[in-house]
Protein backbone atom coordinates (compact mmCIF):
# COMPACT_ATOMS: atom_id res chain seq x y z
CA UNK A 1 0.00 0.00 0.00
CA UNK A 2 1.58 3.47 -1.10
CA UNK A 3 2.11 5.84 2.05
CA UNK A 4 -1.33 8.19 0.52
CA UNK A 5 -3.24 5.23 0.66
CA UNK A 6 -1.86 4.44 3.93
CA UNK A 7 -2.93 7.67 5.40
CA UNK A 8 -5.86 7.66 3.96
CA UNK A 9 -7.13 4.11 5.43
CA UNK A 10 -5.76 5.46 8.34
CA UNK A 11 -7.34 8.81 8.74
CA UNK A 12 -10.70 6.94 7.38
CA UNK A 13 -10.90 4.11 10.06
CA UNK A 14 -10.37 6.65 13.23
CA UNK A 15 -13.45 9.06 11.80
CA UNK A 16 -15.56 5.60 11.46
CA UNK A 17 -14.44 3.46 13.62
CA UNK A 18 -16.00 4.77 17.04
CA UNK A 19 -12.87 3.71 19.00
CA UNK A 20 -10.81 5.42 20.36
CA UNK A 21 -7.73 7.35 18.50
CA UNK A 22 -5.21 6.49 20.16
CA UNK A 23 -6.14 2.64 19.93
CA UNK A 24 -6.34 3.22 16.40
CA UNK A 25 -2.94 4.54 15.80
CA UNK A 26 -1.45 1.75 18.10
CA UNK A 27 -3.13 -0.93 15.92
CA UNK A 28 -1.37 0.40 13.22
CA UNK A 29 1.67 1.94 14.20
CA UNK A 30 0.88 5.53 13.57
CA UNK A 31 1.94 7.98 16.39
CA UNK A 32 -0.71 10.04 17.98
CA UNK A 33 0.67 13.24 17.14
CA UNK A 34 0.69 12.27 13.29
CA UNK A 35 -2.81 10.61 13.19
CA UNK A 36 -4.67 14.02 15.07
CA UNK A 37 -2.62 15.79 12.19
CA UNK A 38 -3.92 14.15 9.77
CA UNK A 39 -7.25 14.37 11.03
CA UNK A 40 -6.92 18.19 10.90
CA UNK A 41 -5.75 18.16 7.46
CA UNK A 42 -8.79 15.98 6.70
CA UNK A 43 -10.90 18.28 8.33
CA UNK A 44 -9.35 21.50 6.57
CA UNK A 45 -10.04 20.13 3.27
CA UNK A 46 -13.46 19.42 3.75
CA UNK A 47 -13.07 15.77 3.15
CA UNK A 48 -14.73 14.39 6.26
CA UNK A 49 -17.43 16.01 8.60
CA UNK A 50 -17.21 14.83 11.82
CA UNK A 51 -20.77 13.92 13.78
CA UNK A 52 -21.56 17.38 16.17
CA UNK A 53 -24.00 17.65 19.10
CA UNK A 54 -26.86 19.43 17.39
CA UNK A 55 -30.32 20.76 19.08
CA UNK A 56 -33.20 18.76 19.63
CA UNK A 57 -36.83 19.87 20.09
CA UNK A 58 -39.77 18.06 21.02
CA UNK A 59 -43.56 19.39 19.92
CA UNK A 60 -45.81 19.70 22.29
CA UNK A 61 -47.89 16.83 22.57
CA UNK A 62 -50.94 18.13 20.67
CA UNK A 63 -48.76 18.41 17.51
CA UNK A 64 -47.23 14.74 17.40
CA UNK A 65 -48.41 11.92 16.25
CA UNK A 66 -48.04 8.65 18.29
CA UNK A 67 -44.64 6.99 16.54
CA UNK A 68 -43.53 9.74 14.34
CA UNK A 69 -40.27 10.86 14.10
CA UNK A 70 -39.08 13.90 12.27
CA UNK A 71 -35.31 14.83 11.35
CA UNK A 72 -34.61 17.72 10.05
CA UNK A 73 -30.93 18.00 8.82
CA UNK A 74 -29.59 20.86 6.77
CA UNK A 75 -32.25 21.36 3.88
CA UNK A 76 -34.06 17.46 4.46
CA UNK A 77 -36.40 16.74 6.46
CA UNK A 78 -37.26 12.79 7.29
CA UNK A 79 -40.58 11.86 8.69
CA UNK A 80 -41.59 8.70 9.72
CA UNK A 81 -44.28 7.77 10.78
CA UNK A 82 -45.95 4.55 12.58
CA UNK A 83 -44.06 2.34 14.95
CA UNK A 84 -40.65 3.18 14.29
CA UNK A 85 -38.49 0.06 15.48
CA UNK A 86 -34.25 0.76 16.25
CA UNK A 87 -33.13 -1.62 13.09
CA UNK A 88 -35.32 1.19 10.89
CA UNK A 89 -34.35 3.97 12.79
CA UNK A 90 -30.89 3.03 12.00
CA UNK A 91 -31.27 2.21 8.64
CA UNK A 92 -32.79 5.92 8.24
CA UNK A 93 -29.65 7.61 9.89
CA UNK A 94 -27.28 5.81 8.07
CA UNK A 95 -28.69 6.16 5.05
CA UNK A 96 -28.13 10.50 5.98
CA UNK A 97 -24.22 9.72 7.11
CA UNK A 98 -24.06 8.56 3.43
Amino acid sequence: MTRGLATLSVTTESFASGEPIAQVALRNGVSLGLLHYWRRQARATGAVEELRFVPVTVADQAERAPGAIELSIRDVTIRIAGNVDVPCLRAVLEAVRA
